[in-house]
């Protein structure tokens, strides 16, 4: 789990600072990518999680409870896979479509 709350954590101070670096993000994403390997993290609490940072980020508010509670529910049980959560994310406003191209470019493995 270490590197997993590692990732999370260098993703929120970047959203928390309104300053997403690309190199930070593609670094917290690696080692979310690693975390998620390991733990094969819940398909249906995925799902809640990413619909929760979608709306984080829709509304732009950045380091608030919604951006807070979808990052926490990213790391909660295991289960199978988190490709169907992803999908949830197509939707975005254009500004975040890097995130959710780098997002999209891990490959996940179904358990």
């Amino acid at each position: 789990m270490g590197r997993l709350w590692k990732g999370l954590r260098k993703l929120k101070e970047e959203l928390r600072n309104h300053k997403p670096g690309i190199w930070r993000l593609k670094k917290g994403l690696r080692k979310l990518k690693e975390g998620f390997q390991n733990q094969k993290p819940g398909i249906w609490r995925m799902k809640k999680g990413l619909r929760k940072l979608k709306e984080g980020l829709q509304k732009q508010k950045l380091g608030t409870w919604r951006l807070k509670e979808g990052l926490r529910n990213l790391i909660l049980k295991r289960l199978r896979t988190v490709k169907e959560g992803l999908r949830k994310l197509e939707k975005l406003p254009e500004r975040w479509s890097v995130w959710l191209d780098i997002i999209l470019s891990i490959n996940y493995e179904a358990s």
